[in-house]
C-alpha cells in the first residue's frame, strides 16, 4: 500500500521538476525569435522620369505603404516583397530634386518613416576627371576645381563633393547642360572676386592640407563614382594621418570602390608646397588613382579654365 502511494508521488514530482526546468528556455526562445526591428531602406532610383524603385531588407505589409512626393499623392503605389514601385504624378526633371516622405511597416508591423530627395534619372551623363585644384585660397585666387570633360554628354545631376555623401562640407550638383569633349569646367569653393565661374552650395572652402574630392554620377545615396582624389600634408598623426575620423573613413570608402590605391596619407598627394596660385594639376590626364597621377605647378602658373601648365614646382 505504501508503494502504491508512493509511486504517483514520485512520477508527479519528475512532471513538476522537469516542468519547471523546461519553461524558462522554451519562453526565452519565443521572445528571442520576435522580430522588433524597423525594415531598413537598402537602396532607391528613378528607373523613369515618372516610375522610382525603393529597396528594402525585408518583406512589408503592401497594407501599411503610404508616400507623399512634393507633398502629393503618387498616382499609384505597389509593393512587391521587399520592393516598393511609385508612380509619380508629375515627372521627375533633370537637376533638379524632388522630395519623398514615406512610411513603410514590415509584416509584425515595426515600422520606418523616411525622407529623402528624388532625382531624374541621366541617360546621358560625360566622362569627367577632376584636373586641377587649390585648397589654400585667396580672394583674388579662391579654392576651386577644374573638371576636364572627356568624353561629351549631359551634366545632369553629376555631384562634386568635398568629402563623400553624407559626410561633406560643400558640393555643387551640375544642372541640365550639355558638353562637348575637352571642356573644362570650373567650380568655386570660396568667396571671391575671380571670374564667372561655378559657384558651389555653402562656399565652405576646401580642407587646406588633408581632404578629399569625389565626383558622383548623381546625389543619390550610394551613388556610382566617377573620379576622386586625396591630399594630405604627410605631418599629421591622427587617424591613419589625415587628422578626422570622417576623412579617414571617406578615403578607405575611396579604397574599396577602387577610386583611391591607398588609405594611408602617404600615399595621398603631399599638400606641403601647393599656394593659391601652385595647383594641383593632374599630368596630362593619367587616372591610376594615385598620387602618381598628381605635380605642383609652378609659383602663379594656376590654370583654371584651360591646359595645365607643364611648368612644375621645384621646392
Amino acid at each position: 500500500m505504501k508503494h502504491q502511494i508512493l509511486c504517483p508521488l514520485i512520477i508527479l514530482l519528475l512532471l513538476v521538476s522537469c516542468g519547471c526546468e523546461q519553461s524558462p528556455a522554451s519562453l526565452h526562445n519565443l521572445f528571442s525569435q520576435t522580430d522588433s526591428t524597423p525594415p531598413k531602406l537598402l537602396h532607391y532610383e528613378a528607373i523613369s522620369s515618372k516610375v522610382v524603385l525603393l529597396t528594402f531588407d525585408e518583406p512589408l505589409d503592401d497594407n501599411s505603404v503610404s508616400m507623399q512626393c512634393n507633398t502629393k499623392e503618387p498616382s499609384s503605389v505597389s509593393v512587391s516583397s521587399e520592393t516598393v514601385t511609385i508612380c509619380l504624378e508629375e515627372e521627375l526633371v533633370l537637376g533638379q530634386g524632388v522630395p519623398l516622405q514615406g512610411r513603410v511597416s514590415d509584416t509584425r508591423g515595426n515600422s520606418l518613416r523616411f525622407s529623402l530627395t528624388l532625382w531624374a534619372r541621366n541617360q546621358n551623363p560625360p566622362t569627367l576627371l577632376i584636373n586641377e585644384f587649390t585648397t589654400k585660397g585667396s580672394e583674388t585666387n579662391p579654392d576651386r576645381v577644374e573638371l576636364l570633360v572627356t568624353s561629351r554628354g549631359n551634366l545632369a545631376g553629376i555631384t562634386l563633393y568635398a568629402g563623400r555623401d553624407g559626410v561633406y562640407s560643400d558640393r555643387y550638383i551640375f544642372p541640365d547642360r550639355m558638353v562637348e569633349r575637352g571642356a573644362h569646367l570650373v567650380v568655386v569653393f570660396s568667396k571671391s572676386s575671380a571670374g564667372d565661374f561655378l559657384s558651389s552650395e555653402l562656399q565652405a572652402g576646401l580642407s587646406s592640407n588633408n581632404g578629399c574630392l569625389i565626383l558622383a554620377r548623381s546625389p543619390e545615396w550610394e551613388s556610382p563614382l566617377l573620379d576622386a582624389v586625396v591630399w594630405g600634408n604627410h605631418t599629421t598623426t591622427t587617424h591613419e594621418g589625415f587628422g578626422s575620423e570622417d576623412l579617414a573613413m571617406s578615403v578607405s570608402y575611396l579604397v574599396q570602390r577602387n577610386q583611391w590605391n591607398s588609405a594611408k596619407s602617404e600615399g595621398s598627394i603631399d599638400s606641403t608646397d601647393s599656394t593659391a596660385t601652385r595647383s594641383f594639376c593632374r599630368d596630362k590626364g593619367k587616372d591610376t588613382n594615385s598620387k602618381e597621377d598628381w605635380y605642383i605647378c609652378a609659383t602663379k602658373e594656376a590654370s583654371f579654365g584651360s591646359v595645365n601648365s607643364e611648368k612644375r614646382h621645384t621646392p
